[in-house]
């Protein structure tokens, strides 16, 4: 397959925005090639907002891919669920829409921390963290987010190790994000 010229990316938030525009950059697509969808308005809740939206984008996407390379990145919190319970919400979502699911050699990326992005951030950048701590009220972790995104980019090389510190719904992403590349 070729390499998509324009990524489409869904995301509860900024934070998460950050995280995937930075992998991406790392990846080498450039900042006109990756476009994020809005992000809802207030405080509301972010998850809710990529869920309602996500066969809406997947539906976009495949039209514009029939024409043009093109990649879809939704990455949404699991929060208190397991990552599957988001998989099969969005099966469910393209399914009351009348979409075929997501097949094996789409270009659409799912990525889903359990509980939150900054349980990846840090566990990326070094720290010992668990999938039942919620770390979204830690502080400071802006300026972790694009040495996470490097740190990712390196663990998701072909035949790159995974230190034993990953946590589950992280080493689940490294398949998901080579479906970018």
């Amino acid at each position: 397959m070729n390499r998509p010229s324009r990524i489409i990316v869904l995301a509860e938030d900024q934070p998460h925005q950050r995280f995937v525009r930075h992998y991406l950059m790392r990846l080498g697509y450039k900042n006109h090639e990756i476009q994020n969808e809005d992000l809802p308005s207030g405080r509301g809740c972010g998850e809710q907002w990529v869920r309602t939206r996500y066969a809406k984008n997947v539906l976009a996407f495949r039209k514009r891919a029939v024409r043009v390379e093109t990649a879809l990145v939704v990455v949404i919190d699991a929060d208190n669920n397991d990552v599957d319970k988001r998989v099969q919400q969005f099966r469910q979502a393209l399914i009351e829409s009348g979409l075929e699911p997501r097949s094996n050699n789409e270009k659409i990326t799912h990525l889903i921390p359990k509980r939150s992005i900054e349980t990846w951030i840090l566990c990326l950048t070094g720290a010992a963290v668990n999938e039942d701590t919620d770390y979204s009220h830690q502080h400071q972790l802006e300026q972790q987010i694009k040495p996470a995104s490097e740190k990712l980019f390196e663990w998701s090389r072909p035949n790159a190790g995974v230190p034993a510190h990953c946590v589950p719904s992280l080493r689940s992403a490294i398949p998901e994000v080579r479906r970018l590349e």
